[in-house]
């Protein structure tokens, strides 16, 4: 297996709208209302890949995506802190989803890696991801990374939904 970051090419949104489709399907299954779960199909988020690879990304935002044997099978996205009342001049890991087959491969810890990086390069000392209260395991794969709850929570909506989560950050 050979694991390489690299930068998305218009090329990769059909297999990033698959695995970021199966990996809200299965990381959530047991998380979010089934009705939810079905706006996240693959021709949907491959759709949604086309037009944010094909989009210029903010001066800040980038996407790494891991590559394995030529296939894309995760990634991470960073960019500006997004939230109004968020820490002042933070960054943000708006998102890191990997393929389910490739779960516990050291995938996603590459990606978190190549998150951080992009981040302290991009001149942010501290920076906020939003997790699901009830998804443990990538709580503890957060915290193993130096991310920690900072107490704050809040209702994201989605598709008509009222999605709970909770606030971490780190330090750079």
């Amino acid at each position: 297996m050979e694991l390489q970051i690299r930068q998305p090419v218009p090329g990769d949104a059909a297999a990033l709208g698959r695995l970021h489709a199966e990996a809200w399907n299965v990381a959530y299954a047991d998380q979010m209302p089934a009705e939810l779960l079905a706006h996240f199909t693959v021709a949907r988020r491959t759709a949604m890949w086309e037009r944010v690879i094909a989009s210029a990304q903010g001066e800040r935002e980038r996407i790494a995506i891991a590559d394995v044997d030529g296939t894309a099978v995760g990634f991470a996205r960073t960019g500006p802190c997004r939230d109004e009342d968020g820490p002042q001049g933070a960054g943000e890991l708006y998102a890191i989803n990997v393929s389910p087959h490739s779960w516990r491969g050291g995938v996603g810890t590459a990606l978190l890696e190549a998150a951080h990086e992009s981040l302290a390069a991009n001149g942010f000392s501290l920076a906020v991801l939003w997790v699901l209260p009830g998804n443990d395991r990538a709580r503890r794969f957060y915290v193993r990374h130096d991310w920690f709850s900072d107490g704050t929570a809040r209702e994201d909506e989605s598709h008509g939904f009222l999605v709970p989560e909770v606030r971490y950050s780190r330090r750079f």
